[in-house]
């Protein structure tokens, strides 16, 4: 088990991967529609970036195209 050091920004992280990858979107379709960079998206499915904290058109877009709440 991580330790709180190691615990991510955003523990709901695993999710968002776990949703996008079950929806069948690839990181860098999501990244693009989002106005992201793949390694912003791929850092946020890793918990080590907070994705409340992202602009608010990558939110919205995240939110719709996952289905989930930020």
């Amino acid at each position: 088990m991580d330790s709180p050091a190691h615990a991510p920004t955003f523990p709901h992280a695993h999710a968002l991967r776990s949703r996008r990858l079950l929806l069948g979107i690839p990181l860098t379709e999501l990244a693009r529609a989002a106005s992201l960079e793949p390694h912003v998206l791929e850092a946020v499915e890793r918990g080590e970036y907070d994705p409340r904290s992202l602009h608010a058109l990558a939110r919205r877009v995240l939110e719709r195209r996952l289905d989930l709440s930020l």
